[in-house]
């Protein structure tokens, strides 16, 4: 069998690129905790098995051994079971006395159960024994000199051995945390109270996904467990928002009730004003009604004779009109249909025959045409062929409005969601749209539905974005199919449902839209809803990057970066990445950060990795801000200087980065770069820990220790 230390350090992923993160990229911490070890032997090998415990005990691990034996009165099962699973990872002393000793077996069972990380390690030939099943395709590490292997021994081999046992160390870590609690949640009768909350949930998802090449599977009571907290937590939400919507209605009723009484009063003071000025009216229209009598009859005979002569115009009159009522229809039946197709492929025209669409569109809005009005509105507002005025879009998206035009109605409402010449106002933007929806627009429904599922100008509402999405999509909009799927695949307003999801983008993406093709590789990667299959998602990044989606270019990007369903290549995920970054896409400036910074693929090269972080932190991605931290704190590639280190740190905080808190506790806690304050670092930790960041609660009781042990030598 080949050596394990050949291939214990693939790819694992501890961001969202998936590129392998080295142990020389891991900060330097004290704070991470001991990967827990439990060593199964035979009691025959008991003394290499406390050579290896102390081995690893001095090399930063806590060892799980049972000393003691099996004894007949004793659940041996449950107690070994119990170490087993408290452990990241299982090593398997491999000897020809373990092979043959069904109590091994067991436990390589329970740990293959419990989808532990096995290593096993051999100090002494198998002779003609063969290993447990389970082992058989394992890589194995020797701790003696094997012939086949040059080089091996009891300290090479302790050396494999522990840098196997790094490989992918958070992700074990986390687990085994995991498990411990998906376990307790299982044997108290899966209450309520012991499921995950907050941004726990997330970052157990985050971490499923993550899943390192070569790790084990997560157990399907972890998933379990996960899915349950997430449903809790949904209903919980869904519970708020109906008590606040109650409010909000109480609320709207003490209000309209107080308008209906000043409405009252308001009434009735008009009503004095109007009595008083109509005794005044009446006595002046008394004086007049005299002189007005006689004047009327004289009026009346004058009027009469010119009558008689306008009868006579007015009949010609009316042939000549009929007939230019019947050109000017003509006319305009054939300027509507011009109207209509030149606005329908404006977008791929030259800018020559742009040029000759606005002129054609100026012609129109002279004859009246609102839709020829809606399209000179779309020029001022993109800056085609005339320079970009907002001004002059709105002066005629207006016109356009005024003249029942849905187009000019669906431009107003773009100019005030954007505040483009306008004050924003989602509130206006609403009216707009609902006006014109109300004349079958899909897109003005599409864009309704963006406001209640974000929350702008209105409550947040999940199952109005839903309904408007769905009359959107009656209509052949794309865009609201995607958007449906999307509401389904996360469980907005509906319970989750990725088949459904799936349908919806399906249908979206026989449309040609990219981000539902995108989103349908992501089912197939996540493995959501369908069987995981890599080879189906390149198949759709690959169609939704044909279509610019810059997503899509970066998620392909990531599959070969860490060889989901294609050989690892990162010259291939590197052309991939800068795709996606031409198209200001964030996420792919870090990836190709993470490759110059690591040597993958491209030599390794710290100032070309600082100016992609630099790229995509300008863009506001928090991994890129903490790359830059950690690049100051640790001087790669520059001098080390922990003021910058905190200003990115602090960046990256401020968005939200969980590890930065942390970082920042930590500047604070040991004076790195700003003065010692252990009350800052309180604060940092506390913010960290509330993000459910692990280490900063370990930091936070830590500090506390420190404090007390300070107060006490006083």
């Amino acid at each position: 069998m080949a050596d394990l230390s050949q291939n214990a350090s693939g790819s694992t992923s501890s961001e969202r690129a998936g590129i392998a993160v080295r142990e020389e990229d891991r900060p330097a911490s004290s704070d991470k905790g001991k990967l827990r070890v439990f060593i199964s032997y035979s009691r025959d090998d008991l003394d290499f098995a406390d050579q290896l415990t102390a081995a690893l005990d001095f090399s930063g691990f806590e060892c799980f051994i049972d000393r003691v034996g099996i004894s007949g009165g004793e659940d041996w099962k449950r107690s070994l079971g119990g170490l087993i699973s408290e452990a990241d990872t299982v090593v398997f002393v491999l000897t020809p006395n373990s092979a043959r000793s069904p109590i091994c077996d067991w436990e390589v069972e329970e740990a293959t159960r419990l989808n532990k990380r096995i290593l096993p390690i051999i100090c002494r030939p198998l002779e003609d024994v063969s290993p447990p099943p389970r082992l058989r395709e394992l890589n194995y590490i020797f701790f003696y000199k094997e012939p086949k292997v040059p080089g091996s021994g009891f300290g090479t081999g302790l050396a494999k051995l522990v840098t196997a046992l790094n490989t992918d160390f958070d992700w074990l870590r986390d687990h085994t945390r995991y498990l411990q609690r998906a376990i307790e949640w299982d044997k108290s009768g899966r209450p309520a109270n012991r499921l995950l909350s907050g941004d726990d949930i997330a970052e157990a998802k985050a971490w499923v996904a993550r899943r390192p090449k070569g790790a084990p599977e997560p157990t399907a009571l972890q998933l379990d467990f996960i899915r349950a907290s997430e449903e809790e937590a949904a209903a919980r939400l869904s519970e708020q928002r109906k008590q606040l919507e109650a409010m909000a209605a109480n609320q709207a009723e003490r209000e309209r009730a107080l308008h209906v009484a000043e409405e009252a009063q308001r009434k009735r003071t008009a009503m004095a004003r109007i009595r008083n000025i109509a005794l005044v009216a009446v006595s002046i229209l008394a004086v007049l009604a005299g002189w007005l009598g006689w004047n009327a009859e004289e009026q009346r005979k004058l009027t009469e004779q010119q009558r008689i002569r306008a009868e006579e115009q007015r009949t010609l009159a009316e042939a000549q009109q009929k007939t230019a009522e019947e050109q000017r229809q003509q006319a305009d039946e054939l300027l509507l249909l011009a109207t209509t197709i030149i606005g329908n492929v404006q977008a791929g025209m030259d800018i020559e025959t742009k040029k000759k669409a606005f002129a054609l569109f100026q012609a129109g809005a002279k004859h009246g045409s609102a839709l020829s009005m809606a399209n000179l509105g779309v020029f001022y507002d993109l800056g085609e062929v005339v320079p970009q005025d907002y001004a002059k879009a709105r002066e005629w998206y207006e016109k356009a409005a005024v003249g029942g035009d849905g187009k000019g109605m669906l431009g107003l409402g773009r100019l005030y969601e954007l505040g483009h010449g306008v004050p924003q106002d989602y509130a206006k933007a609403r009216e707009w749209w609902e006006k014109a929806a109300a004349k079958g627009g899909p897109i003005a429904m599409y864009d309704l539905g963006l406001l209640y599922e974000r929350g702008y100008g209105v409550p947040q509402d999940y199952a109005k974005a839903r309904e408007w999405y769905e009359k959107a999509a009656a209509k052949d909009n794309a865009g609201a199919m995607s958007k449906l799927g999307a509401l389904f695949a996360e469980g907005h307003g509906v319970p989750q449902d990725y088949a459904e999801a799936r349908e919806w983008w399906e249908k979206a993406a026989a449309k040609d839209n990219a981000v539902a093709m995108n989103d349908l590789g992501r089912l197939y990667q996540n493995g959501h809803g369908v069987p995981q299959d890599y080879a189906k998602a390149r198949e759709w990044y690959e169609k939704a990057a044909t279509k610019d989606n810059a997503v899509a270019m970066s998620n392909l990007g990531a599959l070969f970066a860490e060889g989901h369903g294609v050989p690892q290549d990162y010259a291939k995920a590197r052309e991939w990445f800068e795709k996606a970054a031409a198209k200001d896409n964030a996420v792919a400036m870090y990836d190709l950060g993470r490759l110059y910074q690591n040597g993958y693929g491209v030599p390794q090269d710290y100032a070309k990795a600082r100016e992609w972080y630099e790229k995509a932190a300008d863009k506001g991605n928090p991994y890129a801000m903490f790359s830059l931290g950690l690049f100051y704190e640790n001087g790669r590639g520059m001098a080390q200087d922990y003021a910058e280190a905190r200003e990115w740190y602090e960046k990256a905080a401020n968005n939200g980065n969980a590890v930065a808190m942390n970082r920042l506790g930590r500047f604070y806690e040991n004076g790195l770069g700003v003065p010692q304050d252990y009350a800052k670092a309180r604060e940092w930790y506390v913010q960290a820990a509330e993000k459910g960041n692990a280490d900063a609660k370990a930091n936070l009781m830590q500090l506390t220790i420190r404090q007390l042990g300070s107060a006490r030598s006083r």
